[in-house]
């Protein structure tokens, strides 16, 4: 199975690249800050979990609301 990719990539503040879930989910667990941790612990195990294309969507689609939450979006690259 092909692993989802960010087109564009995902820029968070840090200058940090997101590119794929895998990314998504390392940056998920070193993020320290989140003002909604339990949204932030939901979203790992999704991400973990994202196995069939549409499974990778949602979780694709779920980082990037919860970005946009912690206010950590700042463009596509």
């Amino acid at each position: 199975m092909r692993e989802f990719k960010f087109a564009p990539p995902l820029v968070l503040k840090g200058k940090v690249v997101v590119r794929t879930l895998d990314d998504a989910a390392d940056f998920v667990r070193r993020y320290k800050d989140a003002r909604r941790p339990v949204m932030q612990d939901g979203l790992l195990r999704k991400l973990e979990r994202a196995d069939a294309d549409d499974e990778q969507r949602i979780a694709a689609d779920a980082f990037r609301a919860w970005a946009e939450v912690e206010g950590l979006l700042v463009k596509a690259a």
